[in-house]
Formats: C-alpha cells, sequence, structure tokens
C-alpha cells in the first residue's frame, strides 16, 4: 500500500476489507490475494449501498456471494 499512497495520494487507502466497501457503489474485485476469497460475504453484504460486485479475476466461488444476497459478475462467465 506504501507505494500506492506515494503515487495517488489524492485516494483513500485502507487494510480494513469491510471498511472499505462501506458506500460503495461497485466492488471490484481485481487481485486474487486469499484474504478476498476467504471473506464472508454474509457479513460484507450490507457495506456497500448496492451489493454489485465484478470479479475480474474468476477467483471467486460465486455461489455462496449469491446466496448472501450479492450480485456477481464474473468476466468470462455468463451472469445469473
Amino acid at each position: 500500500m506504501a507505494t500506492a499512497v506515494i503515487r495517488n495520494p489524492e485516494f483513500d487507502y485502507t487494510d480494513d476489507l469491510p471498511a472499505s466497501l462501506d458506500g460503495a457503489d461497485l466492488v471490484v474485485l481485481a487481485t486474487e490475494w486469499p484474504e478476498y476469497g476467504q471473506a464472508d460475504p454474509g457479513v460484507l453484504v450490507g457495506r456497500p449501498a448496492a451489493p454489485l460486485l465484478v470479479d475480474c479475476r474468476t477467483t471467486l466461488d460465486p455461489e455462496p456471494w449469491r446466496t448472501a444476497g450479492w450480485t456477481v459478475q464474473q468476466l468470462g462467465r455468463p451472469g445469473k
């Protein structure tokens, strides 16, 4: 994160996943870091303004997310 802060100081940064979703209009997952794959979608569903998730790396199992109330789109896979 230190490098990102140097390159883009105008952005807000946090290492708190739930807090990072607060009020978001859209959640874009663009990494394969395991902490995101291990996140509990039921705990996170109420954090963004709308539970919309785009999984750009197609790393998540979408069913637990959908069951928790998320709309999930994964690149290269048809949506449900």
